[in-house]
């Protein structure tokens, strides 16, 4: 009877630890303000690199940017923080001016319009 009582404990303990390793994945849409082509590779090209981040879509008609992150390893508001750097507002987060002022003239132009003049390159508009 102890060995089975001992085998039950051990078994609990071990599906226990093995619970808490499993990794928490949430995903989270983000509203972006960006306008155009070139938004979407500077979200897309640092994005997916940012730690804990597994995924990672860019809705060019919505602004809207679709994360899916590990929470052991970062969390909504640093996801925001991260885009703000970048230049973009993300949600109620603002966009970093400095970090905003660097960005191609595309990219800071009204949705829609062809604000960057033709020469940015890569901006996705028609000229």
């Amino acid at each position: 009877m102890k060995k089975i009582l001992s085998f039950v404990v051990l078994f609990a303990m071990t599906f226990t630890l093995l619970a808490q390793q499993q990794v928490k994945t949430q995903t989270v849409t983000i509203q972006t303000n960006g306008t155009c082509e070139q938004c979407k590779k500077i979200m897309m090209e640092n994005i997916p690199q940012w730690p804990g981040v597994k995924e990672c879509a860019y809705d060019m008609k919505t602004a809207k940017v679709t994360i899916t992150f590990d929470a052991k390893n970062t969390n909504v508001d640093k996801l925001r923080e991260g885009i703000r750097h970048l230049g973009y507002d993300a949600d109620n987060v603002k966009a970093d001016p400095e970090a905003r002022a660097k960005l191609p003239k595309c990219c800071t132009a009204p949705k829609g319009s062809t604000g960057c003049g033709g020469g940015c390159g890569g901006c996705g508009h028609k000229h």
